[in-house]
């Protein structure tokens, strides 16, 4: 019961707030994303009312950052979201040469002192510091879906089946934003139930990432930097896609071809922690 009514809470709260917007006309708009972000904190206010009503723990993860021992961990969770969304455009623009263009940022570029690569490196600083500041916003997502709903589905069904399902519910949860093209626009092949499958799958791979770091540190805050940093650098590749491109598949990190390297990656790390 409190899991379905911490469900209830989210969802209920957020669509109807997202789809009276999508309504009248706002998606676009700097109240839309200020709005978008303040209901990033419903799965922070879901899993208090779940505490309130049914004296259950806030969540089973330490808020203490335990530091001593993780800093290697914590340096994965800050370092990884960029890492991953370069690789991720690499892999995919290798893939689609004729996808990747400079003349949009270039045409941009024309009354800054900025050349592109230069914009470049300064975009990568920029997002890792982005990430300790979007962090806090990313935290309130976190308590909910990585410290309250994870643990309960895992504690029933196992981590690996509670990974897919806490993804498939977090993704499930972006539905209302992703239809009005939020993450990867309209124009791509089965828009929406495509776009709506793809976020499924780009959250089930970040959310077994952040389960995965804040379960090797019991504390919610490597989840939460790791969070902040893919909403601070995941968008990294779009500045280099030709006008016109469907980016379902790429190059942001929330496309299929980036979610699937950055699933491969993981799995890596950790079959090399299991035989270290």
């Amino acid at each position: 019961m409190p899991t379905f009514i911490f469900l209830a809470i989210t969802f209920t709260t957020s669509w109807t707030v997202w789809i009276l917007m999508n309504t009248y006309g706002l998606y676009g708009s700097m109240l839309y994303m200020a709005v978008s972000a303040m209901l990033m904190f419903t799965p922070l206010l879901a899993t208090l009312a779940t505490h309130i009503i049914f004296k259950t723990p806030m969540m089973s993860l330490s808020f203490s950052p335990k530091l001593r021992g993780n800093i290697g961990k914590y340096l994965i969770a800050w370092l990884s979201p960029c890492i991953l969304s370069i690789l991720g455009a690499l892999v995919y623009f290798l893939i689609w040469r004729d996808h990747f263009q400079v003349f949009l940022l270039e045409e941009a570029l024309l009354s800054t002192p900025f050349t592109i690569q230069t914009y470049s490196i300064l975009m990568f600083i920029a997002a890792l510091f982005g990430a300790f500041i979007n962090m806090f916003f990313a935290l309130g997502e976190e308590i909910g879906w990585r410290g309250f709903l994870y643990p309960r589905l895992s504690s029933r069904i196992g981590k690996t089946k509670a990974y897919i399902l806490t993804g498939i519910i977090w993704g499930l949860w972006h539905t209302p934003i992703n239809i009005m093209g939020y993450n990867y626009g309209i124009g791509y092949p089965g828009y929406p139930v495509s776009g709506i499958i793809a976020m499924c799958l780009f959250c089930t791979i970040i959310g077994a990432w952040l389960s995965y770091l804040s379960d090797s540190c019991n504390s919610i805050w490597p989840a939460a930097l790791f969070h902040g940093g893919v909403n601070a650098s995941g968008s990294f590749g779009i500045m280099f896609l030709s006008p016109d491109t469907p980016y379902i598949l790429g190059p942001a990190l929330s496309g299929i071809i980036p979610s699937l390297i950055a699933g491969v990656v993981l799995l890596l790390l950790k079959k090399e922690k299991t035989h270290a």
